[in-house]
């Protein structure tokens, strides 16, 4: 952890700071980790795909965050690639601050990108290298942006702490560095801060309020450019997407620019018209409020037509929930608008923020199961009859063996339930999923059984 952001465990508008206990969880000595923060930042900063990204650590580092195989190939560009120091058991000996020197500059003179992050990692902390200043060196020599990210495996027990260490690289080396582009000045700019579900849900996102008149600025977290990012600042507006992970950037945004931001949520339709609702109030323009309104109207009543003979086929049907993280209440609100019943909903690593919002977007009869474990969850779906598991990760699964109806919701399905056409896509995914006939032919024995 670099001087002075522990502050980082005590963010003031996150909604457990105003309890008993407040602040992040911090990580104690033997204790389970949750996932690294190296894994978190790259995760963060991957999509920003024309950049370099250089983890100073072990192969090992680089390839326990190095996202699953198909979404580096997914962000393509430089992030396609994974560059490592490749660190011995000489170097974490001796140091490794001259190889980290030597990669970088074989980076920059082969593959010429716009910038580099360089990744801090446990090893590199605890041989007291100073990333700083090497990487000060190195944009010297080379006269590109070289940027630390202080991430180290130990400055937290979760992906969140790495993807609040990537926003604190973001806001203090790029953000502010860029310039608005000649001929594109843009009225009603926003930035898009989160953690959603790949490229597909940003470009869903982006194509929809493109329809409206509003501009996004750059995607924090989604599918990006480093020219994008370094424009940041140049938004009206900051909207916080799913995750409040790097909720810390968009309150720092807030007061160095002055750029207000509001939480927001693009999945089923009362969360996008809220949604709109809240960017119209933040523009402040009266003509494009009138406009974002005609919009939504003309959005729902399409969705009304199109979706009567899916949603008459879903009504009543019971649906159990067993995902973690923001898949566990993003979807609610337009599950229930296509008829389904929630039957229970199981979670296993949830932060308080994300409960909360989980109870606030139930209507009534819905289990909830925090530290919920495969077996529990079978038995609740069999007692309450369900029909049909939605699933995130690993967690597939249980589904899967128990030969019963689901349908994985997790990023590497690449399919982007956001926005109207969203909507569209998980009503039909689901019919799609319910009326497979391989659910009957599962059930039954074998001839040789009989």
């Amino acid at each position: 952890m670099p001087r002075g952001k522990n502050a980082l465990f005590v963010e003031p508008d996150c909604e457990h700071n105003g309890q008993e206990k407040k602040g992040c969880v911090r990580p104690g000595p033997g204790e389970v980790s949750r996932g690294c923060p190296v894994a978190g930042s790259l995760a963060a900063l991957l999509p920003i795909r024309d950049a370099a990204h250089l983890v100073h650590g072990t192969s090992a580092c680089l390839e326990s965050g190095w996202l699953e195989p198909a979404d580096r190939g997914h962000h393509g560009g430089l992030a396609g690639y994974g560059f490592s120091t490749y660190l011995n058991d000489r170097d974490m000996a001796l140091g490794g601050e001259g190889k980290l020197l030597k990669a970088i500059g074989y980076i920059a003179e082969n593959y010429k990108p716009p910038a580099i992050f360089v990744y801090a990692t446990c090893i590199t902390v605890l041989s007291m290298e100073d990333l700083d200043a090497v990487c000060s060196e190195a944009e010297t020599a080379w006269n590109i942006p070289v940027i630390p990210v202080h991430s180290p495996g130990f400055s937290g027990s979760s992906g969140n702490m790495g993807r609040r260490l990537a926003g604190e690289a973001l806001m203090d080396r790029v953000i502010g560095q860029g310039v608005e582009e000649p001929g594109h000045p843009g009225t009603y700019d926003i930035n898009l801060i989160g953690e959603y579900e790949g490229g597909e849900e940003g470009a869903d996102m982006e194509a929809l309020l493109a329809k409206t008149g509003i501009r996004v600025l750059s995607q924090i977290t989604g599918e990006n450019s480093y020219s994008r990012v370094s424009r940041a600042h140049l938004a009206k507006v900051n909207m916080v997407v799913c995750s409040r992970a790097m909720i810390t950037l968009a309150r720092r945004m807030k007061d160095r620019y002055d750029i207000p931001y509001f939480e927001g949520s693009f999945y089923g339709e009362r969360e996008i018209r809220f949604t709109i609702r809240q960017l119209a109030f933040h523009f402040g323009d009266a003509e494009l409020e009138k406009k974002l309104y005609r919009y939504i109207r003309k959005e729902e009543e399409r969705l009304r037509s199109e979706l009567a003979n899916v949603r008459r086929e879903l009504k009543g049907k019971s649906v159990v929930l067993y995902t973690d993280g923001t898949e566990s209440w993003r979807y609610l609100t337009l599950l229930q608008e296509l008829g389904l019943k929630i039957a229970a909903v199981g979670t296993n690593r949830n932060t308080q923020e994300d409960m909360s919002r989980i109870r606030e977007r139930l209507e009534g009869g819905t289990v909830i199961l925090n530290e919920c474990g495969d077996g529990k969850i079978l038995q609740t779906f069999r007692e309450r009859r369900g029909d049909l598991m939605l699933v995130s990760g690993r967690n597939e699964y249980v589904p899967l063996k128990e030969r019963i109806p689901f349908l994985n919701l997790a990023r590497d399905r690449h399919r982007s339930y956001a926005g109207y056409a969203g909507v569209r896509r998980l009503a039909g995914d689901i019919l799609d999923t319910l009326e497979q006939p391989v659910w009957k032919l599962s059930g039954k024995s074998a001839p040789w059984e009989r």
